[in-house]
């Protein structure tokens, strides 16, 4: 009898051998960690998958791993709407449960593609004002902080039937670095945050777009209107550019997507803001007041030459990607850099007879 069984096995294992290899394409019949709606590609638009098939289970995947590769995968029951995608896709992390914890490898393999991503848009660009980018001022000078309100609906025109939305933030960096505060989220209108999914993703230096997503997990749709996050941006004069008019600093909305429960377009519509920067004449440079730092580049240790320590106000450093990283009040000149990496810092002098700014270089 134990003969008998090995043997049923064994042509079972080899039947199965031409049905996985010959007969299934794997981009298909394979799971790949992080591409929920299986389009091929894994990014913030799966995040919408995730909440439609939230709490379903499975069978577990015997490769759990979430690296960016094929996983052998037996099917589930239920599917996707809108491609009939398996549910097994949106088991990430392969533990045969729809939850929160899916979402990491969203993240960790973003912009990830495979075989079956054809390059096609997942969003919409539809002017109007069902998502909004809002900054606080018209006009802004160096070492100001901009905030980006972004909102859904309005009073005439409240948003209905929204289980999930995915977008992008794109920031105009061409004449300032910034600082990407972490993003808050607002949940008045979508909350509450319980019964959420959230998702944020900015690649500093590799893009200026910033990705959201947010995914009702009980089946209850937003309806109305008001505020879903808000972004701080710090603008900082990089220096490099002169301009003798101030400059347009916009702020653009793009790729949109939001679904019902059915998983419908809803064709949201967008629209962003501009404002002026006003660098021009806000900020010069250490050397026009024959004024410098000391050594550049630098150790342990700098030291201001050419303003008094007393007219100082404030001393703040940046780094390459506009993050503070050093911030000194008034009274000394010198500044302790011992625990900075080495690289590329740009410095902000605020006085009472005006504000400078100077590059300086942490050496290895």
């Amino acid at each position: 009898m134990k003969l008998v069984n090995v043997f049923l096995v064994t042509i079972a294992l080899w039947a199965s051998v031409p049905l996985l290899v010959m007969g299934q394409d794997c981009s298909n019949f394979c799971v790949w960690p992080g591409d929920a709606n299986n389009n091929g590609k894994a990014n913030h638009f799966d995040v919408l998958q995730l909440g439609i098939a939230y709490d379903a289970t499975g069978i577990f995947r015997a490769d759990n791993s979430v690296g960016w590769s094929a996983k052998e995968a037996d099917d589930w029951t239920g599917s996707f709407a809108t491609n009939n995608a398996n549910f097994k896709h949106a088991d990430s992390n392969g533990d045969g449960f729809i939850d929160e914890f899916d979402i990491f490898p969203m993240g960790d393999n973003f912009n990830e593609e495979h075989a079956l991503f054809d390059g096609t848009p997942e969003g919409n660009n539809i002017p109007g004002l069902d998502l909004t980018a809002t900054l606080n001022q018209n006009n802004y000078s160096d070492g100001q902080t901009a905030t980006i309100t972004v909102s859904l609906g309005t009073p005439e025109n409240p948003i209905t039937d929204l289980i999930g939305l995915a977008f992008s933030i794109e920031i105009d960096t061409e004449y300032v670095q910034q600082v990407i505060e972490p993003v808050t989220w607002e949940f008045g209108l979508i909350g509450p945050e319980a019964d959420l999914l959230l998702f944020d993703k900015w690649e500093p230096g590799i893009s200026d777009a910033i990705h959201f997503a947010f995914a009702r997990t009980n089946g209850i749709p937003v309806n109305g209107y008001g505020p879903i996050l808000t972004i701080e941006v710090i603008i900082i004069d990089d220096l490099s550019l002169r301009y003798s008019e101030p400059q347009p600093y916009e702020i653009k909305i793009k790729d949109v997507l939001g679904i019902d429960i059915n998983e419908t377009d809803l064709l949201v519509t967008n629209q962003g803001d501009e404002a002026t920067l006003l660098l021009t004449s806000s900020t010069e440079s250490l050397e026009q007041i024959n004024a410098k730092v000391m050594p550049n580049p630098f150790e342990d240790e700098i030291h201001i030459q050419g303003i008094d320590a007393d007219d100082m106000n404030q001393i703040n450093i940046h780094d390459a990607l506009g993050r503070l990283v050093l911030s000194q009040g008034k009274g000394t000149s010198t500044l302790q850099t011992g625990h900075l990496p080495p690289g590329l810092y740009i410095m902000h002098i605020q006085t009472d007879n005006g504000n400078y700014s100077q590059k300086i270089v942490k050496q290895e």
